[in-house]
């Protein structure tokens, strides 16, 4: 695949992410609540790529999110400084999907809550277009939501990790089944000013906002090291 055609088909992955996560936003599915690199079939099983910024307009400098791919598990790790406060785009207290618990106040602090999504798509190649919403749940694709991890940024840097198991419950969705041939989409989000006791759990474990407030990294399923976002 050439350039133009490579970085055409990244743009439209993308896209799809955006469209993936304004669907958990609205549809209401997340109401529940590091060894040697190696290689399959020439695909790489460890990939790093750079956040993107809220707006997917551009790559964080001095971030980064890797996956690892094993025959049981993936992992996830996830670095990138800490938004300043005040300075980005904030969910609404009453952005939570239907039918899930109340999410406290929102509003900027000194130090804020942030937590970890993965979105896995076991069969990206059954996918509807590019993977998106419409693939979570028994579909071809096998697409399941998975909470990784949460933390209170109150440093320089945001440092989050998290492991899924095959076979591992699924916030949403279904669990993993493929790690080596699943794509998989990473995205932190906002809960602004860390609160105390009840609203601090609620905050740790809660889902909130959509695509205008998340920060998303993709790893693809046909990753090579000729390839590009994602590797």
């Amino acid at each position: 695949m050439d350039t133009e055609n490579e970085q055409h088909r990244t743009e439209g992955r993308r896209r799809w992410s955006l469209r993936l996560l304004v669907g958990v936003a609205v549809a209401g599915l997340l109401v529940g609540l590091a060894g040697p690199v190696g290689a399959n079939n020439g695909r790489r099983a460890t990939q790093e790529t750079r956040v993107l910024e809220q707006d997917e307009s551009g790559e964080i400098h001095n971030s980064k999110a890797r996956l690892r791919r094993r025959e049981n598990k993936i992992d996830v790790a996830w670095r990138m400084p800490t938004p300043e406060s005040g300075t980005y785009d904030y969910p609404t207290a009453d952005q939570v999907p239907p039918g899930a618990p109340p999410h406290p106040t929102v509003e900027p602090g000194t130090s804020e809550v942030f937590s970890l999504w993965a979105f896995v798509f076991n069969n990206p190649d059954l996918c509807s277009e590019e993977c998106n919403f419409d693939d979570i749940g028994d579909t071809p694709a096998q697409g399941g939501i998975f909470q990784l991890d949460h933390t209170i940024g109150d440093g320089r840097t945001i440092k989050m990790a998290g492991k899924i198991y095959v076979s591992e419950l699924a916030a949403a969705g279904v669990p993993l089944q493929n790690p080596h041939d699943a794509e998989v989409h990473v995205a932190m989000a906002p809960h602004g000013k860390a609160l105390i006791g009840a609203d601090l759990t609620r905050q740790f474990g809660g889902a909130i906002g959509g695509p205008d407030q998340w920060w998303p990294a993709l790893f693809f399923a046909d990753c090579t090291p000729s390839s590009g976002s994602g590797c």
